[in-house]
């Protein structure tokens, strides 16, 4: 058989129980490709590689031509980070809940993987964002997110001050949870809770959803994806305050630091089986109504 992908990567959940017997339909799968199977530390924990084929997570892309995220939602988001860097397209299999990302069920892996793996796919480029935090005007960390970058009030009763800036124009101060700045993709993640808008996944765009604001008139802004988001504490905000980017958490912030959150110089590429359908996915997720009878 012939693929355009020789050289594929498999990342699985870490610490999945019940991942070994996907794994082997996968490995098999890929043997009849005739095409070279890199992996993580955390997928040789499943079933026997060589020492050649086990690659640390972060340089996993640089040998390879294609990547597939075996777990949930997370576990593609940690692919994602992982091969920023790179121009590798990345598709997932899954095996948690219904997710918006990983769309190819267990069941379905020799049907529509062995499509993909001929070339019968969609191709999606996803942005991703970019986070600094800045001390005494100097970068102390950098960190990627695919779906979304949040800050918001640690261990403490209190609401948080900041200020947020589009492009160093002043946009509000205000006094909430926090805020989260969310990709298309994103949005249907956390920002979802905090009553930010559905973006289609296409878009270059950002949404800025405040977390519990004071002021009910602060409402979700949807800027241009080639913005650039600044986030300051007030002087007279005592609180402390975390900083996300998916499931990572950041170093503990100062009051003094200054937040900047722009999108990422490279995209993602995901790769999809040919029937994707966004909207029937947000139908199946959100448990909105049938399509109509024919």
């Amino acid at each position: 058989m012939n693929t355009k992908f020789k050289r594929i990567g498999l990342i699985c959940k870490p610490d999945a129980t019940d991942i070994t017997p996907t794994l082997l339909i996968l490995h098999k799968l890929l043997k009849q490709f005739g095409v070279s199977v890199y992996v993580d530390h955390e997928t040789a924990r499943h079933i026997e590689f060589s020492s050649e084929q086990i690659i640390h997570i972060d340089e996993l892309a640089e040998h390879c031509d294609l990547v597939m995220s075996i777990g949930g939602d997370g576990t593609l988001l940690s692919a994602a980070r992982a091969l920023v860097n790179q121009q590798v397209p990345l598709i997932g299999i899954n095996l948690g809940r219904l997710g918006f990302l990983v769309d190819i069920s267990p069941e379905d892996i020799s049907s529509k993987l062995k499509q993909v793996l001929e070339g019968q796919y969609r191709k999606e480029e996803r942005i991703i964002l970019n986070t600094q935090i800045i001390r005494e005007q100097t970068v102390i960390h950098e960190q990627s997110a695919f779906n979304e970058v949040a800050l918001h009030r640690l261990k403490s009763p209190g609401l948080i001050d900041i200020e947020t800036y589009v492009d160093d124009k002043f946009v509000n101060a205000q006094r909430s949870d926090g805020l989260i700045i969310a990709t298309p993709t994103g949005s249907t993640a956390y920002a979802l809770s905090g009553g930010g808008p559905l973006m289609h996944p296409s878009l270059d765009a950002m949404v800025l959803v405040p977390i519990n604001p004071h002021t009910l008139s602060n409402r979700p802004i949807v800027v241009d994806g080639k913005s650039l988001i600044g986030i300051k504490f007030s002087q007279r905000d005592k609180h402390r305050a975390q900083l996300t980017c998916d499931n990572v958490i950041l170093p503990d912030l100062l009051e003094e630091d200054f937040i900047n959150i722009r999108r990422f110089d490279n995209k993602i590429s995901l790769l999809h089986p040919t029937d994707h359908d966004f909207f029937n996915i947000l139908r199946a997720k959100l448990g909105w109504s049938r399509s109509p009878q024919a």
